[in-house]
């Protein structure tokens, strides 16, 4: 458990032995570890001796120390890091040959994970599917720490995304500050992390599994910030209750209703019958005193922009 500390098993076994049976000499600690090497752990400063009676140092002081000196490594790591990725954004183009790079099918979720964990101020993205796999809110959990430690994110879904990932998964983000708003369809699968990079795939409507193109800053990547403000500006707010399925809350199912969801694909992210879609969307259409499911939706979408 300690390896990463420089502490082997061996020398933790031996140090918990300690830890546990203070006062001991090197003989009596011999007959309960024998071949131990006692004074391996003296020299790390994890065992103190004094008058030939061994103790452990205490964890807090031996052990945190240790920690704060690989932290400070990790630190001096993470700069130099940093100092190589200016280095790479600053040469020429001509140098690194292309503001596009293509990333192999069998690589791309990997790289995805590291461009996003390593972006600090937004991420923009449409989601829609195809997907590698089915999405599970386990999926959405990197995005919602992301959020957390005060990485802006602003998703357009497209209605075939809300349907497909469902409301678990969607309220992992939704719930601890994600914007979002939805659209009938988005041109494309894609995201654009701190305006310095955009992924995609390399086919439109293909999984990235097939293959991703890495976009770096260049006029293409001016083009696709502008496209995505263009289609969040036309988009609905996709704004999600916090009702189980099954409830009678009505949050959830105007803001289905308004982003332009289908009974049967809200009947499914509710997991309630189409007759009781049917009639929930009755009584919210007469709460708003609406003739229709279009003019509900435009009511709320007015509430919305005066509130």
């Amino acid at each position: 458990m300690l390896e990463r500390l420089g502490i082997d098993g061996v020398q933790e076994q031996v140090y918990e032995h300690v830890l546990t049976h203070p006062g001991r000499s090197a003989a009596e600690l011999a007959q309960d570890l024998p071949g131990a090497s006692l004074d391996a752990l003296v020299s790390k400063r994890l065992l103190r001796v004094e008058d030939g009676k061994y103790s452990a140092v205490p964890p807090a002081v031996a052990l945190q120390g240790l920690l704060d000196a690989r932290q400070l490594e990790l630190d001096q790591v993470a700069t130099r890091v940093q100092e190589l990725e200016r280095l790479h954004r600053a040469t020429p183009y001509p140098v690194r040959q292309s503001p596009v790079e293509v990333v192999p099918g069998d690589q791309a979720h990997a790289y995805l994970l590291a461009i996003h964990r390593a972006t600090r101020s937004e991420v923009r993205a449409f989601e829609t599917p195809p997907y590698v796999k089915r999405i599970s809110p386990e999926d959405a959990q990197v995005s919602a720490d992301a959020i957390q430690h005060g990485v802006v994110h602003r998703i357009v879904y497209s209605r075939a995304a809300v349907d497909e990932q469902g409301l678990d998964t969607l309220l992992v983000t939704l719930s601890v500050g994600e914007q979002a708003r939805v659209t009938g369809d988005v041109p494309l699968r894609l995201a654009i992390y701190d305006n310095q990079v955009a992924t995609l795939p390399m086919v439109t409507g293909t999984r990235t599994s097939e293959g991703l193109l890495v976009v770096r800053p260049s006029s293409l990547l001016d083009a696709l910030i502008a496209l995505f403000e263009r289609v969040w500006t036309a988009a609905l707010p996709l704004a999600l209750g916090s009702e189980e399925p099954g409830e009678d809350g009505d949050h959830t199912l105007i803001a289905l209703l308004s982003a332009g969801m289908t009974d049967q694909a809200i009947a499914r992210q509710l997991g309630i019958s189409l007759r009781t879609v049917g009639r929930r969307i009755q009584r919210v259409q007469s709460s708003l005193h609406a003739e229709t499911r279009f003019q509900a939706g435009v009511a709320v979408g007015l509430a919305r922009s005066a509130g």
